[in-house]
C-alpha cells in the first residue's frame, strides 16, 4: 500500500467516525443529552405530574401522606390513584435515553409534534416548583430496511420499535428515543383511578357467605387443622366438600377484586337494592363485603363495597363465572 492510500485510508476512517458521532451525538452542542438522562429528577422530590394534551383536558397526579390522587382540568373531584401505574410513571419517565438526535431546527417542530401539538409532562416538587419538564410528540415504529439496503447504525441495532419524538422547552434540538410513551400520554382520568377494591391474599379469607335471591343463599368456609370432615386448606359448604379448581377460580377474583369502570352518576347512598352480596371472614377477623345488581346494559354489575366512596362497574361474565354461582355448581364431582 502506498503512502497516498495509506493516507486515504486513514481520511476515509476518520470521515466515518466522525460522521457516527455525529448521528448518535448530534454535534458537540448535544453531546451531553447523551450522557445524562432527559429528566435526570429524583422522583422521591416529586409531588405533582402534570399532563397537559392539545385536544383534551390536562390530567394533574398529586402526591399527599404519601398516596397519590388523580383530577382532570375540567373536574372538581380528585379520585385515588393507582400506586402502581403513578410508580411505573416515575420510573420511566427520569430513565429516558436518547437515542438520537431527530433535528435541531425549531421549523421543523411540527414535523415530528413536538409543537404546540405536543404533550407536555411536567415533574413537580413541594409548591408546584418545576423540576422537569418534556414535550412529547409522535411515535413511529421502525420499519425494517428493504433487502440490500445499508441501514444506519441506529436503525440496524433496534428494528421494529417504537420510536418517540421529545424534546425538553429550554432546547430547539428534537430527540428520538426508543420506546413509546402512550402509557402516560393517553391516559384519561379512569385510566389513572385506582381499580383495585381490596388486596388480599387467598389465604386470608376463611369464610364467604352468599346471600343471594329467594332461597339459593348459601355459605362455604376453609377447613382448618381442627376439623376432621375433609383435609385441611379444602373448601367445605353444608358438610360437602367444594371443588378445588372452582373455589380457585372464585378466591382469584375476590381476593383482589378490580373495577373495570366508575358509575359516576350514582353515589353509594343512591345505589338502593342489592340483588347479590358476598361476605368475606377473614383470618384476623375482620370482614369485607361487597353488593351487587345488574347495569341497565346487563353486562356490566354495579357494585359498593366497605368504605368504597363511589359505585364501581364490574364485568358481568366474570362475576357470573367465577363468584355468583350456585352452591350445586361448586360441589366436588370426584
Amino acid at each position: 500500500m502506498t503512502n497516498a492510500t495509506k493516507t486515504l485510508a486513514l481520511f476515509f476512517a476518520a470521515t466515518l467516525v466522525f460522521a457516527l458521532a455525529t448521528t448518535w451525538g448530534g454535534g458537540t452542542a448535544s453531546s451531553a443529552a447523551f450522557q445524562d438522562k432527559l429528566l435526570a429528577v429524583d422522583t422521591s422530590a416529586v409531588q405533582a405530574i402534570q399532563i397537559e394534551r392539545p385536544n383534551g383536558p390536562s390530567v394533574r397526579l398529586e402526591r399527599s401522606s404519601g398516596n397519590w390522587s388523580v383530577q382532570s382540568s375540567n373536574a372538581s373531584t380528585a379520585y385515588p390513584a393507582s400506586a402502581q401505574t403513578v410508580r411505573q410513571t416515575l420510573n420511566t419517565l427520569p430513565s429516558l435515553e436518547v437515542g438520537a438526535v431527530a433535528t435541531r431546527r425549531p421549523d421543523k417542530h411540527p414535523q415530528y409534534g413536538v409543537d404546540s401539538t405536543g404533550t407536555a409532562v411536567t415533574l413537580l416538587g413541594a409548591a408546584d416548583e418545576p423540576l422537569g419538564r418534556l414535550i412529547v410528540g409522535r411515535t413511529r415504529v421502525r420499519q425494517s430496511q428493504p433487502e440490500g439496503s445499508s441501514p444506519n447504525p441506529v436503525q440496524r441495532r433496534r428494528r421494529g420499535t417504537p420510536v418517540t419524538y421529545v424534546r425538553t422547552p429550554d432546547r430547539p434540538d428534537v430527540y428520538s428515543i426508543e420506546q413509546s410513551l402512550r402509557s402516560v400520554t393517553s391516559r384519561d382520568v379512569e385510566d389513572w383511578r385506582d381499580k383495585q377494591i381490596w388486596g388480599l391474599t387467598r389465604a386470608d379469607i376463611q369464610r364467604i357467605d352468599f346471600r343471594y335471591p329467594a332461597d339459593s343463599s348459601f355459605a362455604m368456609q376453609r377447613v382448618t387443622m381442627s376439623d376432621t370432615m375433609a383435609a385441611s386448606g379444602a373448601w367445605v359448604s353444608a358438610g360437602d366438600t367444594l371443588s378445588q379448581t372452582e373455589v380457585s377460580s372464585m378466591l382469584r377474583v375476590l381476593s383482589s377484586p378490580q373495577a373495570d369502570g366508575f358509575a359516576e352518576s350514582t353515589g353509594p347512598d343512591d345505589f338502593g337494592e342489592a340483588l347479590y352480596e358476598v361476605r368475606l371472614r377473614l383470618a384476623d377477623g375482620a370482614r369485607r363485603s361487597i353488593r351487587l345488581r345488574p347495569a341497565p346494559d346487563a353486562q356490566r354489575y354495579l357494585a359498593v363495597a366497605d368504605s368504597l366512596p363511589y359505585v364501581v362497574e364490574l364485568q358481568a361474565p366474570t362475576w357470573d363465572q367465577s363468584v355468583l354461582r350456585g352452591r350445586s355448581a361448586l360441589l366436588d364431582s370426584g
